[in-house]
């Protein structure tokens, strides 16, 4: 994988899109949207906070809380990502990927990406709890 630094450059080697009001492909805004479709993994494809994860050893899999519906910081970033999710759940059986990112400051209303591990992407299976939305899934090779 190419060395990423910026959330745009994460977007386009994803070859992600998103979907305009009018109901065209235009690319994901990388400064207020947080999912997208993915032409290259094929499935859509979430951000998650390096501290809205989780490790289980056990099952050796990551635990990422890619949707919340009580946040209120980015009404757009929040209807793109429901968006996005309802697609996987209906068009994907619930499959999908996230990649992950570390904020400058993890306290901070709306945070800013200090870091976004270009490394490492994630694929697997969506689950529902409440307003929450997590993404349980195993790394995988681009």
């Amino acid at each position: 994988m190419p060395n990423i630094t910026s959330m745009r450059e994460m977007w386009t080697f994803l070859d992600a899109f998103t979907i305009s009001r009018e109901g065209h492909e235009r690319a994901v805004n990388h400064a207020n949207e947080w999912g997208g479709m993915s032409r290259r993994l094929g499935l859509p494809v979430f951000t998650a906070w390096s501290d809205l994860t989780v490790y289980d050893k056990e099952t050796r899999t990551t635990r990422a809380q890619v949707g919340n519906a009580l946040l209120e910081t980015s009404p757009v970033g929040t209807a793109n990502q429901e968006f996005w999710l309802n697609k996987a759940f209906e068009d994907h059986d619930g499959r999908a990927a996230f990649f992950v990112i570390h904020a400058r400051d993890p306290s901070a209303h709306p945070r800013k990406v200090d870091e976004i591990e270009s490394q490492r992407i994630f694929i697997g299976h969506l689950e529902r709890d409440g307003d929450f939305t997590y993404l349980v899934a195993q790394p995988h090779q681009l």
